[in-house]
């Protein structure tokens, strides 16, 4: 994943444009930035490094160099660490033919290997790779630019989008799948920009065209041109949007806060994570996982809640008992049941998570074998694991987990459904039916998201003077419960307690009233919907407040319908919305909760 700014220009313009763009696309990546532009002579020069774009700027001499084309890139290292030789842009063969991406590529390793056995040579380990070597075989075949981008687009599958540019050709070539780009247009003006957001257009362009999904446009100094991808034909009506954000905004891509952004991009971040996850590392973590004499399932917080609904997974489609601690606990008890043969699976969205690091070192000092689940390569789960999977959900800068945690438990799910394929619980059809599941799960999610914020705000309003809550449920739903009531806790300061639904009749039900409200999450599981039937009953006769989340048209908050698997993705959204609508009512700095940090490294 990545940022993208660029420009097309009658006339030549400084790079810190370029620099200036990238910074206000942090957000999108901050393990390595680069720019290419072509020289006097139409040379392409690149110079990139690792590094957050904030750090790097001076290193790379942005303000150097002066061109009419140019693209910048800021990466999150999704596919390959962050290096050097990772960071974009990358180049062909020849150095003819400048890449940059924000995306992913599908099974590009079996294109990766084609092209090698055609004779071209790879220096970095990313997808994006693929695409330069692609287009420089095109280009070979004396294909027109337009051709050459309507090939590649068709040929190399995935979610991604990326701007080339090639030696002596005055010009960018867009290619969007899935993945946003916009041109920024002002009236009379020298350049036309292109940029991975319309908020870090602010003060270069008056007007964004949003390019939708499928299409290659070529940008030149004088112009642009936008095609379909698959019929080739040129497409003349598209989507304008003024280009109008407040300064603090930018970087948050018009969000008024990171944690609203980061909700919106749980679909995006889904789908991200089914193209991120790599069949030979999911078969052989799974093929360990099958064979381990015991499974150890750590992680703190949000990745501790995510561990406790992969035990409901492993369960369920793989047939295997997997035992969930949290990474603090693991050291007193847990390690003393490590032997060789045990295998510890360990979740952490920043990878750098102290108590679980200290717990694998200590687990792997007995003999165990690891299995790490994170959102950043390069940190220090990936170097201690002995394989590890990208969740691949993009940068997460809020405090408050939102979509690392859904990404974390789509990866999970897929992994139980792998590992089913080993131990004879699960099958392929199966597995493909899993990957259909999450991407529907993704769409219904991308239309529903402005109904139940809508639901929420109203809820919000009426929640904003309570103090004290219970989140409770059942079965898969129960660890949902507890991430809810984390949530509130971390956002609105609300003191929120996740209770298990037949835990609630055994002591908590007495402080439940009208000013300790209990919300409710509707299990997907038979018998837990009795239980949630007489316990709706008795709260209901105790003239208890209630909101209910569920999937039933008379819920509070109506909840997408969806399978056992991805409920809890679709029923932890509400409650992320309403810990973030009450702090905003309170004015709470949302993002960056008091006492708080986004990962416990001491």
């Amino acid at each position: 994943m990545g940022g993208i700014f660029g420009f097309a220009c009658k006339d030549k313009v400084n790079l810190s444009v370029i620099g200036e763009g990238l910074r206000r696309l942090t957000y999108r990546g901050y393990d390595g930035a680069g720019f290419g532009f072509l020289d006097d002579n139409g040379l392409i020069i690149v110079r990139k490094t690792v590094g957050h774009i904030e750090r790097v700027m001076s290193k790379l001499g942005f303000d150097s160099f002066n061109s009419n084309i140019a693209v910048g890139h800021t990466r999150y290292a999704s596919r390959g660490v962050p290096a050097d030789f990772n960071s974009h842009p990358l180049l062909d063969c020849k150095g003819n033919i400048a890449v940059v991406m924000d995306g992913v590529i599908y099974k590009y390793e079996d294109l990766r290997e084609e092209l090698k056995r055609r004779g071209h040579r790879f220096t970095s380990t990313t997808d994006t790779e693929v695409l330069a070597h692609i287009v420089e075989e095109l280009l070979g075949s004396g294909l027109s630019f337009q051709d050459i981008l309507l090939d590649a687009g068709r040929r190399v599958d995935g979610l991604y989008s990326t701007v080339i540019m090639i030696t002596g050709l005055n010009a960018l070539g867009l290619i969007s799948k899935g993945q946003p780009l916009v041109l920024g247009l002002k009236p009379e003006g020298p350049c036309i920009y292109v940029s991975s957001d319309i908020a870090s257009l602010y003060g270069f362009s008056d007007e964004a065209v949003i390019l939708e999904d499928n299409i290659v446009s070529i940008v030149t100094p004088g112009g642009f041109k936008i095609l379909s991808l698959e019929s080739g034909l040129e497409i003349l009506e598209y989507q304008r949007k003024k280009v109008k954000y407040p300064l603090e905004a930018i970087s948050k891509a018009g969000y008024p806060h990171y944690m609203l952004k980061e909700i919106y991009e749980i679909p995006d971040a889904l789908l991200r994570t089914t193209v991120s996850l790599m069949d030979k590392y999911l078969r052989l973590s799974a093929m360990i996982i099958a064979n381990a004499r015991n499974v150890i399932v750590i992680g703190n917080g949000t990745s501790l809640h995510a561990g406790l609904i992969s035990q409901y997974y492993f369960a369920d489609l793989a047939g295997i008992n997997v035992n969930v601690v949290s990474a603090a606990e693991f050291p007193y008890y847990a390690l003393n049941n490590v032997i060789t043969g045990t295998v510890v699976l360990a979740i952490s969205q920043s990878g750098e998570t102290s108590d679980v690091i200290r717990s694998i070192k200590l687990a792997k000092q007995r003999g165990a074998v690891i299995v790490g689940i994170t959102n950043v390569l390069g940190s220090r789960l990936t170097i201690h694991s002995n394989v590890y999977l990208p969740i691949g959900a993009g940068p997460e800068i809020a405090v408050p987990a939102t979509k690392t945690f859904t990404s974390t438990l789509a990866t999970l799910a897929i992994l139980a459904g792998y590992t089913g394929l080993y131990t004879g619980r699960f099958d392929k059809s199966s597995l493909e039916n899993m990957y259909i599941d999450i991407k529907n799960t993704a769409k219904i999610t991308r239309e529903e998201l402005p109904r139940i914020e809508s639901q929420v705000s109203a809820i919000a309003e009426d929640l904003v003077r309570i103090s004290k809550v219970y989140v409770t449920s059942s079965g898969i739903s129960y660890p949902i419960a507890l991430e809810g009531a984390l949530k509130l806790k971390e956002a609105s300061l609300v003191h929120a307690e996740g209770v298990q639904l037949g835990e609630l009749r055994h002591g908590p039900l007495v402080l439940a009233g009208r000013e300790h409200p209990i919300i409710l999450v509707e299990p997907v599981e038979d018998q837990a919907l009795e239980l949630y039937e007489k316990v709706l009953g008795e709260i209901r006769s105790r003239d208890v407040h209630t909101i209910r989340l569920g999937f039933r048209e008379d819920s509070t908050i109506r909840l997408p319908k969806t399978t056992r698997i991805t409920a809890p993705i679709v029923s932890i959204i509400p409650l992320q919305l309403l810990a973030y609508k009450i702090g905003v009512i309170k004015t709470l700095p949302i993002d960056t909760p008091p006492g708080l940090a986004k990962a416990i490294t001491t």
